[in-house]
């Protein structure tokens, strides 16, 4: 019984150890995921950290807040991508429809309307696949 709860505690001990590195290793990605970030191309195994500047699309992801996009051209209705609006800009909002002709009608879920200007599988980034809303108030200290 006794090599039994070492045995219990010895795995525990070892699993902490295993999720406080993974935790550690994360934030040192999203952190130097975002420093970098000013303009540069920084993906990981196709993930990118990036920093939310608007309210758009609160409250699924608050402003400030850290969101992972994958790099894919894989989207579906429902979906939050982030696509270019021009050379330098790039917004997170949620896919709305998309038609026969593949053109990609998009919404912030904190807007009243949807987006002016279509949008096609050209012009996404990437899909959202993390978000960490509470890192928004750290991150507004930060800015």
């Amino acid at each position: 019984m006794k090599d039994a709860k070492k045995t219990f505690q010895l795995i525990c001990k070892t699993a902490e150890w295993v999720l406080t590195i993974a935790v550690i290793a994360l934030s040192l990605y999203c952190i130097v995921g975002v420093c970098m970030n000013k303009g540069s191309e920084f993906y990981l195994f196709g993930y990118k950290p990036v920093v939310v500047l608007s309210g758009s699309m609160e409250p699924y992801m608050e402003t400030n807040s850290l969101v992972i996009v994958k790099q894919t051209k894989d989207i579906q209705e429902e979906d939050v991508v982030m696509f270019h609006i021009d050379k330098d800009n790039m917004v997170c909002h949620r896919v709305m429809d998309i038609d026969d002709e593949g053109n990609i009608t998009t919404k912030g879920d904190n807007n009243d309307v949807e987006d002016f200007e279509t949008i096609t599988v050209d012009d996404i980034e990437g899909k959202v696949v993390v978000r960490m809303n509470f890192l928004s108030p750290i991150i507004s200290k930060l800015r």
